[in-house]
């Protein structure tokens, strides 16, 4: 792996690497970001968090709200998915926003970057509802990944106020536990539909939910009538999705 470019700033460093085609962003050793245009679906946990937005079919999903950035992975994914042209994504930190234009290639066509403190920004947001939020809001301690902003019910209370009534909340989990405990928090915010998707290869796991009913057959009809390469579907179909069952959720 081959250094591009790193900085230091205010006890925070950077670095931008390349490993093979890939570009990676680290934020004080934390693996944040990382894309290779060649192969946008290589398996990594931003495959989570992108391809849920199949469970819904073309036009339905207009509006994405995306809470963290990092360095824009999920925001190149999504483009390369479907035409998603009104893309909010929200970072509390600039050096990312910064390194998502010139590293990542994340580029104003159709997105909004909005350097802001994404918590707050939701709690005092005044506008359109949206048709997908993708929590991904990550922080690190001595070189662990956590959590900003624990899924507790005032938290997806909110979430929920700004999701349109078929829209999709997709929620990057540090592990299996973390979203097990927030299943009762997430009934009694509305959502009554929920799927567990989750990669071998990372600890990380993705709850995706809803309010109406979340179909895996709908997933797998629309992948196969996806722009999608043969190569990135069979990749899509290697991530374990699982319906997250009891605590009064809709089963499918």
């Amino acid at each position: 792996m081959s250094l591009l470019w790193e900085q230091t700033q205010n006890d925070t460093h950077y670095s931008v690497r390349r490993s093979g085609g890939s570009i990676r962003l680290y934020t004080n050793r934390v693996f944040h970001s990382q894309w290779n245009p060649k192969i946008p679906f290589a398996g990594g946990i931003w495959d989570c968090l992108s391809l849920p937005v199949l469970h819904r079919q073309p036009g339905e999903i207009e509006r994405v709200l995306l809470l963290g950035v990092g360095g824009g992975a999920v925001i190149k994914q999504l483009q390369h998915i479907g035409d998603f042209n009104n893309i909010v994504a929200v970072e509390i930190d600039e050096v990312h926003l910064d390194i998502a234009h010139r590293w990542f290639d994340v580029s104003d066509s159709g997105v909004s970057l909005i350097h802001d403190d994404a918590i707050n920004w939701l709690h005092q947001y005044d506008g359109p509802a949206f048709d997908l939020i993708i929590d991904d809001l990550f922080g690190h301690d001595a070189g662990e990944p956590m959590r900003a902003c624990a899924l507790d019910l005032p938290w997806l209370e909110t979430i929920r106020s700004h999701l349109n009534a078929t829209g999709l909340l997709i929620t990057n989990c540090i592990d299996s536990s973390e979203l097990l405990d927030a299943l009762p928090q997430m009934g009694a915010a509305g959502f009554q539909s929920g799927y567990r998707w989750h990669l071998p290869t990372y600890e990380n796991v993705i709850g995706v939910f809803s309010e109406t009913p979340i179909h895996a057959r709908q997933w797998s009809r629309n992948v196969e009538s996806s722009d999608l390469s043969i190569k990135a579907q069979r990749q899509a179909r290697t991530i374990v999705r699982r319906p997250l069952r009891g605590l009064g959720l809709y089963q499918d």
